[in-house]
């Protein structure tokens, strides 16, 4: 289904038979009773559709989505592209955290807000410097809708409202006693999960002037590992036109005649008392002991989170509310990665050699008139990272009519704490000094393979615990208000202000013996830096005839470190037909420097297979090490940092041809420049001259290490366009049909790496698909309802850059060269026909499609990536609610 590799909105359209949404009749009238403020504005409304795009997900269509989480939700968005991540991610640096990225700008680029106001980041940073909120951390079973606005906001809301915002509105105002609860599994029987719930409230805000909410949860899900899939079931790979990544560098290990050199290899000999020879006909390696990755790499971590969230609002009369509300949330992660090997450690430069020489004497060595060589795999204790963050959240506040305003004021207090223990990596002094002697030969007295055989002691110190902490917070108090200021012949003059100030904090510390360099294989940074944020803000909606309204807003926001950043915004829409209304906007943007790019520790880093072009003049020349160099790089902070910047446009049109029946066009384009980043190296050394200092040579002109502190470097141009189509059909006694198309197109991304460089188009290249879709269909009937929901992602080239297209892979019908669309189908059936009780069954991925290979996955045995895939396979789970009253 959908092999080929872009669809366009036209055949969406055609597939739709023509049908596409607006709200349900029951919400439109609603809307129309109150006036309701909408992401992306301050100003109350009764007419919800601004001049900006914004998406809604409400709670109906988030328990028919099958997910378990908001990160699952998320990623469904279609506009949410290239720099989304989930707990999945492998060798990341937010184990356990999920962050959304609109328009493939980058979860730094996305605004993430609770009921309209910021909340704290997670603990630890995006590649080690970007900061974001960990959706992760946020409650599904709380969440009352999702808002999703798709345009430049930092005229309302102040920094990283550069791609758009993402809103997500907490439950209230709910009267009873409810207990719900679901089951589920992967048609492979393993990744079992399960949540409960219990919600309660008392109180109708319009009858009884004050209600109550509260909700406990957990939910959990068991591992999977790459082995218990079909593509990944074992690590060789050569049946997918890859290769067999099975090592020979093993657990217990295998011995080897010593080689003339340091990384080559020699005869075999035998292996290590314990292991399971490869047994396996023709294969080279029969008779070895053979480590397979798959076995230890987990695609689905065991993740479990528990959470407390309770709110109140009381309305004490003349125009007087009182509202707070508490959430506590503790979220758990753990996942096993593949254990590193001696060759891995020789190529840190800690051993002498890529295996270990037993000498004459020691008791695993068999012969008695020669040292031998081992490969080993260094398992005694496994590579696993155990995260566990907790996130508290705070609010105080109150409304007020004031002399005409509707005035609303809460203080705000953010807490994450994010610990992080990671276990099997080796201290390499450990290694060096006590493991082996002084003539890098093993010690007699160290055993491999039986770490029961060996002094605890040493074990302890050989494999240290490490444990990593986070911590951040924000702490905020705004005062708003928004009213009519005149009367015109065209309508309302309306306006709203609004003061915020808020402190914001980030102390991530690393492990002491990471943070002191013991371990080569593992890079480490640390931050910690305050700072203090005040802003002003104002926005004007402006009637200019009974059809065209106007809006301006701007913002103003000084920040403690790099000074003040002032954003304005414009936008209008038209109603040029009762069924018909253009809209459009142009709006400036900032990201202020994170406290991590501000206040970073320097950080050490290594990139291999670089070639130095200034004593490599002949690629090719494989006797010449500089064509393939580990470089080592030290990056950093730089007090020094600018804001990035950005301009956004955005033009669409609404049409509203029947009742309940909407089709919505959005086109975008949005430029940021002076972008913070570290400079590419391959570009850093084809332009030397034009950076002084970034290259550090020796006296014989080789490279000895390079310097990428963050600066204001480049800048990126993203341009595409959105549809979003709804409607809801009434056949009377036969049921209602409903059906959504929300589709979005990314047809360019632009990248220019420093200031001034020729853009280059990667759109279309390695993680950066063209297109996405989501099309739904709903049947209703009685006390029965169905869904069923196709999400598309288009394909992408194995590519990095579109300069570098070469792909070794010459059998097309691999696709190796690229990592292909991929669609899943899911499905919901929902029973309400028994008192108090409803049911429902989700099966997602129905047809359990694998995911695409990605052929450059393939190094960490999963063959596939997570921001857009998954091999959780076919997923059934049974949902009940049981309300009391």
């Amino acid at each position: 289904m959908f092999r080929h590799k872009q669809v366009s909105w036209a055949v969406i359209a055609l597939f739709t038979g023509g049908f596409v949404t607006s709200v349900v009749a029951q919400e439109q009238k609603a809307q129309t009773l109150e006036r309701v403020e909408i992401t992306g504005s301050r100003i109350k409304r009764v007419n919800a559709e601004t001049s900006s795009p914004v998406q809604i997900i409400t709670r109906e269509q988030i328990e028919r989505s099958g997910a378990t989480s908001v990160t699952e939700v998320l990623k469904s968005i279609p506009a949410n592209n290239a720099g989304a991540f989930d707990e999945n991610a492998v060798a990341s640096f937010t184990p356990g955290a999920g962050g959304v990225s609109l328009r493939g700008l980058g979860a730094q680029a996305t605004l993430v807000l609770i009921n309209g106001r910021r909340v704290a980041p997670f603990g630890f940073a995006s590649g080690g410097q970007q900061t974001f909120v960990n959706v992760n951390s946020i409650p599904l079973e709380t969440v009352e809708r999702i808002e999703t606005l798709l345009d430049g906001a930092s005229a309302i809301y102040g920094s990283d409202a550069i791609a758009g915002v993402v809103n997500i509105i907490l439950r209230k105002d709910y009267s009873g006693l409810m207990i719900s609860g679901s089951a589920g599994q992967s048609s492979y029987s393993d990744a079992a999960g399960g949540a409960v719930s219990l919600t309660y409230g008392k109180g109708s805000l319009a009858s009884d002037k004050y209600n109550v909410f509260a909700n406990v949860s957990h939910n959990q899900r068991d591992p999977v590992k790459a082995s218990e899939r079909p593509t990944t079931a074992s690590s060789d790979f050569r049946r997918l036109g890859l290769t067999d990544l099975r090592s020979s560098y093993a657990y217990p290990g295998n011995l080897y005649a010593l080689p003339s050199t340091s990384s080559a290899g020699g005869a075999f000999v035998a292996t290590l008392a314990g292991c399971t020879p490869l047994a396996e006909a023709g294969a080279a390696a029969n008779g070895r002991c053979i480590y397979q990755g798959t076995d230890h790499q987990d695609i689905i971590a065991k993740t479990q989170q528990d959470s407390l969230f309770v709110s109140g609002v009381v309305d004490l009369g003349g125009g007087l509310e009182l509202f707070s509300d508490l959430s506590l949330t503790r979220t758990k992660y753990q996942a096993e990665s593949p254990s590193y090997s001696s060759s891995t450690y020789f190529s840190t430069g800690t051993l002498p050699a890529a295996y270990i020489t037993l000498p004459i004497g020691h008791p695993q060595n068999p012969s008695a008139t020669s040292e031998v060589g081992l490969r080993y795999r260094f398992m005694d204790v496994l590579h696993n990272t155990s995260v566990q963050s907790d996130t508290q959240r705070m609010v105080f506040g109150g409304r007020a009519l004031v002399a005409g305003w509707e005035a609303e004021s809460a203080f705000v207090y953010s807490h994450s704490a994010t610990d992080v223990i990671t276990t099997g990596l080796l201290n390499d002094s450990v290694l060096l000094n006590e493991v082996l002697d002084a003539d890098g030969k093993a010690r007699p007295t160290f055993i491999f393979g039986n770490p029961a055989a060996n002094d605890p002691g040493l074990m302890s110190r050989l494999y240290p615990t490490l444990h990593d902490e986070g911590k951040t917070s924000t702490t905020s108090l705004d005062i708003r208000g928004t009213r009519e200021l005149m009367q015109l012949e065209a309508g309302s003059l309306s306006l709203a202000v609004g003061l915020e100030t808020r402190r914001e904090s980030f102390d991530s510390t690393p492990d002491a013996l990471t943070a002191s360099g013991a371990l080569s294989v593992l890079g480490s940074s640390s931050s910690n830096g305050s700072r203090s944020v005040n802003a002003a803000y104002a926005e004007l909606a402006i009637p200019i005839t009974k059809s065209i309204e106007a809006s301006l807003a701007a913002r103003t926001d000084r920040y403690s470190d790099f000074g003040a950043a002032t954003t304005p915004k414009v936008g209008f829409k038209w109603k040029a037909l009762p069924n018909l209304a253009l809209r459009g906007t142009y709006a400036e943007g900032f990201r202020a420097p994170s406290l991590t790019e501000l206040s970073q520790s320097p950080v050490r880093g290594f990139y291999t297979g670089i070639r130095d072009p200034k004593t490599c003049s002949d690629p090719a020349d494989v006797t010449n090490v500089n064509c393939n160099l580990s470089v080592e790089a030290i990056s950093g902070s730089n007090p020094n940092l600018q804001p990035e910047k950005s301009k956004s446009l955005t033009a669409g049109v609404v049409f509203e041809p029947a009742d309940n029946f909407s089709i919505i066009f959005d086109a975008y384009r949005i430029r940021r420049k002076e972008e913070i980043s570290s400079i590419d190296i391959d570009y850093l050394l084809a332009n030397e001259a034009q950076f002084p200092g970034y290259v550090i040579r020796n006296a014989a002109g080789e490279i000895d290490h390079v310097n990428l502190q963050y600066t204001n470097l480049g800048s990126t141009q993203v341009w595409g366009y959105d549809i979003e189509t709804k409607t809801t059909v009434n056949a009377g006694e036969h049921g209602k049909l409903g059906f959504l198309v929300a589709y979005n197109k990314l047809p360019r991304y632009l990248v220019a790496n420093v200031k001034d460089a020729p853009e280059v188009d990667y759109a279309g290249t390695y993680l950066q698909p063209k297109e996405r879709f989501k099309f739904g269909v709903n049947y209703d009937n009685g006390p029965w309802a169905s869904t069923i929901t196709w999400n598309y992602v288009g394909g992408y080239l194995r590519a990095f850059t579109p300069s570098d297209l070469s792909c070794s892979y010459s059998n097309a019908a691999n696709e190796l060269c690229s990592v292909p669309s991929w669609m899943t189908a899911d499905v919901f059936v929902g029973y309400t026909g028994f008192k108090n009780l409803s049911l429902g069954l989700s099966i997602n991925n129905i047809d359990n499609r694998g995911a695409p290979i990605d052929e450059r996955r393939a190094a960490r045995y999963t063959l596939f990536n997570s921001a857009y895939h998954n091999q959780l396979g076919r997923y059934m789970s049974l949902r009940g609610k049981y309300t009391f009253w």
